[in-house]
């Protein structure tokens, strides 16, 4: 039997893979995992043959559970993420669901399961390599794929006005809305292109093309204005690099 576990946020998203496995009489639901805690703990308690990992979830995302397993399953990512995620994944010749997929394209995926069972160590060894290639960053996002209810958008990241925390939430900010993420603030801080985002207080990360104004704000302490009315201080301890970097000479 191949035995399999299901890591995925999104209940509906679960049942649809569970819906898919059980027409296959070889596999075996272990069990399933709502968050990254819990993906990580499930795995290292049931050791699966095969991990189907979500990657953005959270306590964990996909990546991260990865870096935390004690063992060594076969992954199979299922994904809305961003495509600079998914031309890596195209680099190194892995498997990933693209949601919402077709019981057909799953079809394609337990096969290729069952052939990289027969020889799993060179498989392995590629998702190591792709995934240390996507949490190091070598390439500054394009966009950035958020749950919105039950469907997924897409924001261009030259779209983004700020990206800020507020209640213990990450809030990501356009000029016409605001979508919540589970992508925690230092994590786009490392994936954003610095030449055109600046983190501008521990709350806040702010696309510097998106800014209007600079108002002084108290002694030597400055706010900033961004296209979509919103106001943001800038902390004491950026101000020399915000200064440098808008060119501001006050």
């Amino acid at each position: 039997m191949i035995r399999v576990l299901i890591a995925d946020d999104e209940k509906p998203a679960r049942g649809r893979l569970v819906s898919f496995i059980s027409e296959y009489p070889d596999f075996l639901i272990l069990g399933e995992a709502s968050d990254g805690q819990e993906t990580v703990t499930q795995v290292n308690r049931l050791e699966p043959d095969v991990l189907f990992l979500d990657i953005q979830m959270p306590k964990n995302n996909g990546f991260e559970v990865l870096q935390q397993l004690t063992c060594d399953p076969v992954i199979i990512f299922t994904t809305a993420y961003d495509e600079y995620a998914i031309a890596a994944f195209d680099v190194h010749a892995l498997d990933y669901l693209l949601k919402p997929f077709s019981k057909e394209r799953f079809s394609s995926t337990a096969a290729l399961i069952k052939k990289i069972l027969l020889d799993p160590v060179d498989y392995k060894e590629r998702v190591r390599s792709a995934v240390g290639q996507i949490v190091s960053g070598g390439t500054y996002l394009e966009r950035i794929t958020v749950k919105d209810r039950h469907v997924y958008s897409i924001i261009p990241v030259q779209n983004i006005q700020c990206i800020k925390t507020a209640g213990g939430l990450v809030y990501i900010q356009t000029k016409e809305r605001e979508f919540q993420t589970d992508t925690t603030l230092n994590q786009f801080e490392q994936r954003l292109d610095p030449s055109m985002f600046m983190r501008i207080h521990r709350t806040a990360i702010v696309n510097l093309e998106r800014i209007e104004k600079i108002l002084p704000w108290g002694q030597r302490r400055f706010a900033l204005v961004l296209e979509n009315g919103n106001s943001l201080h800038i902390s004491r301890d950026r101000l020399q690099e915000f200064k440098s970097r808008v060119g501001l000479k006050v």
